[in-house]
């Protein structure tokens, strides 16, 4: 079953029952209806609002990494171009002196937690019913 990361609420706009009261079956019933609709758009701008601001973050960290990525370009272009084959000869006892490449770059780490939970499914989390409490049955194991 798929995680639904956005629902837009009210689903159903027309269902429900009318009062007795009601002269105006018609009228109520646009009116509820109406209403309904303002709510489903409000939910409709909030969720939009929030993939505008993930997308904004994304992008943010795509350009962040594009720099980083064109600093050390521009770094191995300095060097590539400092390095002259004809005149340094290498042999083969100095390169196998030299210490091994240690990348510098940095590993995301806790990748799925907490904080990387999306807006949406941490409310949805926040909605749901706690967990029952089987800690209690561990005297029975």
């Amino acid at each position: 079953m798929p995680l639904v990361k956005r629902s837009i609420e009210p689903r159903h706009l027309c269902r429900g029952t009318v009062p007795d009261v009601v002269t105006s079956e018609l009228e109520c019933v646009t009116n509820s209806t109406l209403a309904a609709i303002i709510k489903q758009l409000g939910s409709l701008s909030r969720h939009a609002e929030d993939i505008f601001g993930e997308l904004f973050n994304e992008a943010n960290s795509f350009y962040l990494r594009m720099n980083s990525l064109q600093e050390r370009v521009d770094l191995l272009v300095i060097k590539v171009t400092q390095l002259d084959s004809t005149v340094e000869e290498v042999s083969l006892q100095d390169i196998n002196m030299r210490k091994a490449f240690k990348s510098s770059t940095i590993q995301n780490q806790q990748v799925v937690s907490r904080n990387s939970i999306p807006n949406p499914v941490m409310e949805m989390y926040q909605r749901c019913d706690k967990p029952p409490p089987l800690n209690i049955l561990t005297p029975y194991r």
